[in-house]
């Protein structure tokens, strides 16, 4: 999409059980997640040519995948042996997956830093979910950077383009809304939504903050500034409207279009309503 209702153009049309898609940073190709949920594959589409390839090939299912900062990697989930992993392999289908690291919790990636030293992941149980970074230099040693307490979840983590700040989606205020920290600790905590907020991410240059409210059904961009160590934003403005089963959605890296879940199909089974239906059972 390019504004709030102008549709451009149709990427993975009529795909089969496609579950979750990322824009390469050079916002030339998409990474496409296609599968029933329990058997699915990562595949790299380029919106150019049409043109599909698979990356992965089981044995069990690999999910959202996230780009490298040069696009040459790609990261996802796996369950396997009764663990989770995160795994990479090269963008191009070549060479074998590599593990990165292995949980007995659900960890699942959300974000690669810019200079490429960080994979940001979510890690917990449904309800308790907590934010944590995979170095990839050193001894490679996971680190929580937003823990949790119990029934709360700090999800959907993102790092600005200079690495500094962190932003993310949290229901601890008992409506989930979206904050932003300092990565590596220090103070200042903010939270940018009033209303509730899903999906924070940053713009190319880290100007400007997106995130999408379920009561508006929009996509919002709120501009972004640093003062004194502090960070100060300013008020939201509409990219886009639109309601889908799946408020996901994703900036080009160059600003300029959206991209995002719409159902091609609408459901056409019927609906039988029982009343009275106490009777009928006493019989």
């Amino acid at each position: 999409m390019d504004g709030p209702s102008k549709q451009l153009s149709v990427v993975g049309e009529s795909t089969t059980d496609l579950d979750f898609a990322n824009i390469s940073p050079q916002g030339d190709r998409i990474a496409l997640q296609i599968g029933a949920r329990g058997n699915s594959n990562i595949w790299v589409l380029d919106p150019a040519s049409g043109i599909r390839t698979r990356l992965t090939f089981g044995p069990e299912s690999n999910a959202v995948p996230v780009w490298s900062p040069d696009a040459k990697w790609i990261v996802y989930f796996s369950r396997r042996n009764g663990k989770v992993g995160l795994y990479r392999k090269l963008a191009d289908g070549s060479g074998a997956e590599e593990e990165l690291t292995s949980d007995d919790q659900l960890i699942v990636p959300t974000d690669w830093s810019r200079d490429g030293k960080y994979i940001l992941y979510q890690r917990g149980t449904a309800g308790a979910q907590e934010v944590w970074a995979l170095p990839l230099e050193g001894d490679r040693k996971p680190f929580p950077v937003v823990p949790t307490t119990p029934k709360t979840s700090r999800v959907g983590a993102t790092l600005s383009p200079d690495g500094r700040w962190l932003t993310y989606m949290s229901n601890e205020s008992g409506l989930t809304q979206i904050y932003v920290v300092a990565f590596k600790g220090g103070p200042g905590k903010w939270q940018v939504s009033a209303k509730g907020g899903y999906w924070p991410s940053w713009s190319h240059d880290g100007k400007e903050l997106y995130y999408y409210v379920d009561s508006t059904n929009s996509i919002y961009a709120v501009p972004v500034k640093e003062a004194a160590g502090a960070l100060q934003f300013g008020a939201p403005q509409t990219l886009a409207n639109w309601s889908a089963p799946d408020p996901w959605y994703q900036v080009s890296p160059d600003g300029k279009k959206i991209l995002l879940y719409r159902v091609s199909q609408k459901v056409s089974d019927s609906v039988t309503v029982v009343t009275n239906f106490s009777s009928i059972l006493k019989k």
